[in-house]
């Protein structure tokens, strides 16, 4: 709503401004106010009919920035797929980025008061190089979050740009217990998503 009255505005503007014109004229021809009494007047709307054209140009010219800008990061956006599993008597998390490529990517699992930063500075495109998907082991951490509980929950957070500079953060959790030697990882929840071409991160409430 506020959008679409900054776009309107100029009309309204106007047409205050040629209203408040017409009476400066009215009292003007009835001898309301003298000659110097007009000029002022028609002088002080000219200058707020400037100062009104001169922000309505602002605001087009950054409207049209923002739309281009996610215009393009539409068009570049990569597919981020993950996974925290077991693998073995461990655990691991693995990661690749479809379509297009990463920059800049963090990953930060977080559980009993521990935390793990997994860092990477470019994930290159898994459909041109399968060798990108990257499996890291986390065995250790989800050990350590684990302590002698036989369950958890990790949270976990991915940071990233796409090759036009927008910025992602994604935020998830996932269910971890104790399954004999390993672990048994299950009830992955998407918890909110920041997107660059979205001024407020999208809040889930999915379970599962």
């Amino acid at each position: 709503m506020l959008d679409h009255i900054r776009e309107k505005y100029i009309y309204l503007v106007v047409l205050a401004l040629l209203l408040l014109l017409s009476y400066v004229f009215f009292l003007f021809n009835t001898g309301a106010i003298d000659y110097q009494a007009a000029r002022i007047y028609i002088e002080t709307l000219a200058a707020v009919a400037t100062l009104a054209l001169l922000y309505f140009a602002y605001f087009n010219i950054t409207s049209r920035k923002e739309e281009d800008s996610s215009r393009l990061e539409l068009a570049v956006r990569p597919i981020f797929v993950w996974e925290l599993e077991a693998a073995g008597n461990g655990a691991r998390m693995v990661y690749k980025t479809l379509k297009h490529p990463i920059y800049d990517f963090k990953a930060t699992l977080r559980a009993g008061g521990r935390h793990l930063a997994l860092n990477e500075r470019h994930l290159d495109v898994f459909e041109s190089n399968s060798g990108t998907e990257k499996k890291r082991d986390v065995t250790e951490f989800i050990a350590g979050a684990l302590g002698s509980g036989k369950a958890r929950t990790v949270e976990i957070e991915f940071a990233y740009h796409s090759e036009a500079g927008g910025h992602y953060f994604l935020k998830f959790t996932k269910e971890v217990a104790r399954k004999g030697k390993g672990y048994l990882f299950t009830h992955r929840k998407f918890v909110s998503a920041k997107y660059p071409w979205r001024s407020e991160a999208v809040q889930f409430d999915n379970e599962g």
